[in-house]
């Protein structure tokens, strides 16, 4: 497990950090406002899988057109 990285007011921390973080229970509260963790974006994935699939679209059309010998 690791230490925990709290440097804050010139003193350091010897306890382990909690799971997931990088501070102690102590510090993490101190550091992080609680409910503010960052969650997957839905609206990210739709897009990034939005594009893949243009991206298909378009590799599949070259492909057709380099089978006709149009390029």
């Amino acid at each position: 497990m690791s230490k925990c990285l709290w440097i804050g007011e010139g003193e350091g921390c010897n306890q382990s950090a909690i799971e997931g973080r990088s501070y102690c229970e102590e510090h993490v509260w101190r550091v992080y406002q609680k409910g503010t963790a960052l969650g997957r974006r839905k609206k990210d994935a739709r897009r990034a899988l939005t594009i893949w699939d243009l991206e298909g679209e378009i590799n599949q059309a070259v492909a057709e057109l380099e089978a006709e010998g149009v390029l």
